[in-house]
């Protein structure tokens, strides 16, 4: 039979690769060894160093940047607290200002549609909405003393001195027009003098429904 060499070509004796390290001796490889340990070694510190400066200066930075949010947070604080002490009245405020009766409206419509030689003594407005229970805005010439309506009582009154009943009945017809103000009534009407004065005029009272939202505004 035959021999065979199972070994790969390159390990046949005479092949260049088979003389390779035979010359080598066990110190020299022992020193080239260590020299590449000592190199990686090296290399490896000099990156564990580098990635803990980048590190430590992330964290400087990290550091820095919380000490300014600290530093914005307490100054923001206090703006937090008043916007939230907004935000708490403005459910009260906005039912103020939905509610609220345009009573300069009111007033400006009543002097512009009062007939000539008639003068108001009193006025008394009670508001659909009032701010506390039984609250009337009341007007009152100087030295009449007119109490604020009772309960029961219509929601407008007014009272006043005209020189002529002609000019009661022109109050009536001038106050029915105000979109403000429905069921317009005489109550009273007493005769006065007929000299012209007006203080001494024909006296009235006119009570009427009040309804601030029917076009004062």
């Amino acid at each position: 039979m035959e021999a065979v060499n199972l070994l790969p070509p390159h390990a046949h004796p005479g092949h260049p690769w088979t003389a390779l390290g035979k010359d080598t001796s066990p110190r020299r490889v022992l020193t080239g060894g260590a020299a590449v340990a000592c190199i990686a070694a090296l290399g490896l510190g000099l990156g564990y160093a580098h990635e803990r400066s980048v590190v430590h200066d992330r964290h400087a930075a990290l550091t820095d940047v919380q000490a300014q949010v600290t530093a914005v947070e307490a100054k923001a604080a206090p703006l937090r607290a008043a916007q939230s002490a907004v935000a708490a009245r403005m459910p009260t405020a906005t039912n103020v200002s939905a509610s609220r009766i345009a009573w300069e409206s009111v007033l400006a419509d009543l002097s512009r549609v009062l007939p000539r030689r008639v003068n108001l003594q009193s006025l008394s407005a009670q508001s659909p909405t009032p701010l506390a229970s039984g609250a009337a805005t009341t007007s009152t010439a100087p030295g009449a003393v007119t109490p604020a309506p009772a309960a029961g009582a219509a929601a407008f009154t007014v009272t006043g001195v005209a020189t002529s009943h002609l000019r009661v009945a022109l109050v009536l017809d001038r106050l029915s027009a105000l979109p403000w103000l429905s069921n317009v009534t005489l109550v009273s009407s007493a005769n006065g003098s007929t000299g012209g004065s007006l203080s001494a005029g024909d006296t009235f009272s006119v009570n009427a429904g009040f309804n601030p939202n029917g076009g004062a505004k």
